[in-house]
């Protein structure tokens, strides 16, 4: 179990992604969603009304936080940008997940206009082949990047995505290339986790892993410009050598481990909530049971909270601040709380487990009131980032109390506080 000062109530997520639909133009060979191709949107699907009653639940629960609208193909729901519209309008942060290969120019004016932050848009392969096999439409690669230049016309932020497999390994750094000259604020590498129609697909090898996360952080170096991040592969910080509390390589000290059923969750297009897309375990209907309810008080998200994992993820040197994928311990344990099986590390006999980071991420800064109001009002999404960075600079300074004028001066600027 975990230390009972960690046992803390539970806090507010500040990412949530919804995949408000399965209907979906492509038929991709890893989606773990298997959303389909078909005309007209399921009965089963949540009305527009009932997800707006959804999007108030989530500004209360989680205020400013961002929420990943997806698929299937979000943008294949006609109530699409209604919803992003109500999102924003209650202070959350509208990201729209696509394959890009419907988004022209007028469908990106408008999701700017209702108040979308920006475009997370698949793109597998540095060139058509690959990408257009794996989505199961021929066109599908050139789609995405006409997808990419009218969200960059709009003035949409752009996140670059690929999900990574032995055949496209060799891509990264072409993708990288591409994220940088099309102006993306971040290249999300995904790390195949085999759920839905991914059990067909072949995962990484446990070296292949290790050689691919070793690559991202290079990767990194090389193009500061852009967020090069690891996703479902929490074990990069290990590869950094950056344990709770530690910053580096452009990653603060408080990003890392799985997020799932801690800071995140998922809402199915029927309104189901899950810990993330790769853990089906459902833990409540909002049909059925209020939000809050369902976040603070199923076993699950209790569990995944509260426990450290077991096995050697739970005596690791690197417990907290990695503490493997609970998805993959899932997948191979039936425990999502079990030890991830993907990764090779093993705790040196001279190192003891990692110590909770509470204590180590205790900067000592104090927040002036007014300071702290302006912090408070940064979405929360950022927020600990954008904390993060400014109790660096006061400390590099020799400043114990922070300002709201030391605040104003030093705040990251908008192209730097997407979260890696």
């Amino acid at each position: 179990m975990m230390p009972e000062s960690l046992a803390a109530s539970a806090p507010a997520p500040f990412l949530v992604s919804w995949n408000l639909t399965r209907l979906c133009n492509l038929a991709c060979g890893h989606c773990y969603l298997d959303a389909v191709q078909r005309k007209h949107q399921a009965r089963d699907e949540l009305t527009t009304d009932h997800a707006r009653e959804v999007v108030g639940e989530l500004a209360e629960l989680a205020p400013g936080a961002m929420v990943v609208f997806s698929g299937g193909e979000p943008l294949m729901r006609r109530d699409f940008a209604t919803l992003i519209e109500t999102a924003a309008a209650r202070g959350l942060v509208p990201v729209v997940g696509t394959n890009g290969t419907l988004l022209d120019e007028h469908r990106a004016r408008r999701l700017k206009a209702a108040g979308a932050l920006g475009v997370g848009i698949s793109l597998d392969s540095a060139e058509p082949p690959f990408h257009d096999r794996l989505r199961g439409l021929q066109g599908a690669w050139d789609g995405a990047m006409r997808g990419i230049s009218a969200a960059r016309r709009a003035g949409l932020a752009i996140l670059l995505q690929s999900t990574l497999f032995e055949a496209n390994r060799q891509d990264l750094a072409r993708l990288s290339e591409i994220a940088e000259a099309v102006g993306a604020v971040a290249f999300n590498v995904f790390f195949l986790v085999c759920t839905g129609r991914g059990v067909t697909q072949t995962d990484l090898s446990s070296e292949a892993y290790e050689e691919a996360l070793a690559q991202i952080a290079r990767l990194q170096r090389e193009h500061p410009a852009v967020k090069v991040r690891a996703r479902c592969a929490p074990y990069l910080r290990q590869v950094m050598g950056l344990r709770a509390g530690e910053s580096g390589g452009g990653y603060a000290d408080w990003s890392s481990a799985c997020l799932a059923g801690r800071r995140y969750f998922r809402i199915t297009p029927q309104g189901q909530i899950t810990p993330c897309p790769y853990v089906p375990e459902v833990a409540g209907d909002l049909r059925e049971q209020p939000l809050r309810a369902i976040w603070e008080t199923h076993p699950t998200f209790r569990r995944l909270r509260n426990e450290l994992p077991g096995g050697k993820c739970g005596e690791c040197d690197y417990r907290y601040s990695c503490g493997g994928c609970r998805a993959r311990a899932l997948a191979r344990h039936g425990d999502v709380m079990a030890e991830d099986p993907k990764c090779r590390h093993v705790r040196p006999q001279d190192r003891a487990p990692e110590a909770p980071p509470a204590a180590a991420r205790n900067s000592g800064v104090t927040w002036e009131p007014e300071a702290e109001e302006r912090l408070n009002r940064i979405p929360a999404f950022v927020r600990e980032f954008v904390k993060t960075r400014v109790e660096q600079h006061a400390l590099q300074q020799g400043i114990n109390s922070i300002t709201a004028e030391f605040l104003a001066a030093r705040r990251p600027p908008a192209r730097l506080i997407f979260p890696r």
